[in-house]
């Protein structure tokens, strides 16, 4: 007798590369960096701001006004405080959402998207329309408007017959694979059936052995310029977010100072090790330093009972940042001071503050806030003590996310 073997279904218009070999379907579930909203003003934790002339960036009613006066030569720039990164295997999304109310003209100039000024990809609007472009090691290896590009070109006669218009607020996304692969411009829509449409308009490859992107860690920036013909202009900015694409496992390293036998007095905080980023990393390059830095934990013995404050970004008296002891240099993008005598507690930000009981262990393991350090600001762990002079023996140390 012959088995009866009922006829196997498959799902049609699935391209092979998802099949796991197994009958199962890949997917990759988005797995977010950062997120960051516009809902709450300005904050030294989420948000880097850079001006010239003019220029100025300010929030007051739930977005972000990145925008310079009539007078010429004036910019202004958006950045986030955390960067992204690329896991080899995974592709990366960023996406950033952003209104022009009026078109530049003469020299003003918009960019937004995933760029530090030396690396990167965005879409940008200038007086002769929109485009999209790729920044590599500070050359602009590509550019393409509008009426170029390759997939949709938005102008009501493409693939999705929607046309754009950029004083409408709309969610602008790039994706990247590998250094020799494309990058994808995508912008989110609401179509005919007020549905959210994803459009892809352009995917940019450099066709050749060239890489897309020396160093693809980079941050979410929006920037306006209004040149020598000067001029009033501005973009509103909302939310900004970083997603890998599948799940990660990410690769890391703790950096470890210490600072021994100091004397900590009553009353006024005194910083004991500080932290900060290198400016330029790998050392010897001229690559801006795109890695990830956040506060790891710190140990404390003392004789005396004290007061610690974790501080970010105030100003330091007497400091000389170095090499880390016990550390080849070129195993760590940041630095650190031991020699500071004073802090300034009126300058910075207070991350967290406790207490430390004098003759026993205390340590901080744990940090319930992800705070990212940016540029060159540093991070500084201070004591106090509570009464007469603590002898103190202090282990600081951050997080390297590479």
């Amino acid at each position: 007798m012959t088995e009866l073997i009922w006829p196997v279904i498959n799902l049609t218009g699935i391209s092979p590369t998802l099949n796991s070999m197994f009958d199962r379907l890949q997917t990759a579930e988005a797995t977010p960096l950062f997120n960051y909203t516009s809902n709450y003003g300005i904050s030294a934790l989420r948000d880097v701001i850079s001006t010239a002339g003019s220029g100025t960036v300010t929030n007051t009613q739930g977005f972000y006004l990145v925008s310079t006066t009539a007078s010429a030569n004036a910019s202004a720039i958006l950045d986030t405080a955390e960067r992204g990164k690329l896991f080899p295997g995974n592709s990366f999304e960023i996406g950033i959402s952003v209104r022009m109310p009026t078109a530049p003209v003469g020299t003003q100039k918009a960019t937004w998207g995933y760029f530090d000024g030396t690396n990167g990809a965005y879409f940008g609007q200038d007086a002769t329309g929109v485009f999209i472009a790729v920044l590599n090691n500070g050359v602009e290896t590509a550019k393409v408007y509008q009426s170029s590009w390759n997939i949709d070109r938005l102008n009501g006669t493409g693939p999705s017959k929607l046309s754009l218009d950029t004083k409408t607020g709309m969610m602008y996304q790039i994706r990247y694979g590998y250094e020799y692969g494309i990058l994808e411009f995508r912008i989110v829509f609401i179509n005919n059936l007020n549905f959210q449409q994803i459009v892809v308009c352009h995917r940019q490859t450099l066709g050749t052995s060239a890489v897309l992107l020396s160093d693809p860690n980079q941050i979410i920036r929006a920037r306006v310029e209004n040149g020598t013909s000067g001029g009033a202009f501005s973009i509103n900015v909302r939310g900004r977010y970083c997603a890998i694409l599948g799940p990660t496992v990410p690769t890391n390293r703790i950096t470890s100072e210490a600072r021994l036998n100091m004397t900590v007095g009553a009353g006024t905080f005194v910083p004991t090790i500080s932290f900060r980023r290198k400016a330029i990393f790998p050392d010897g390059s001229n690559r801006n330093n795109s890695v990830n830095v956040q506060i790891h934990s710190f140990d404390i013995l003392a004789s005396n009972d004290l007061r610690w404050q974790l501080r970010y970004g105030s100003t330091l008296t007497g400091a000389s940042f170095g090499n880390i002891s016990d550390t080849p240099s070129s195993e760590t993008c940041c630095q650190s001071d031991v020699s500071a005598t004073g802090i300034s507690t009126t300058t910075g930000i207070k991350l967290m503050s406790g207490f430390a009981k004098g003759g026993q262990h205390a340590a901080q393991q744990s940090f319930p806030v992800d705070t990212i350090l940016n540029g060159t600001s540093p991070v500084t762990l201070a004591l106090a003590s509570l009464s007469g002079n603590a002898t103190c023996q202090v282990i600081f140390r951050v997080h390297e996310d590479w």
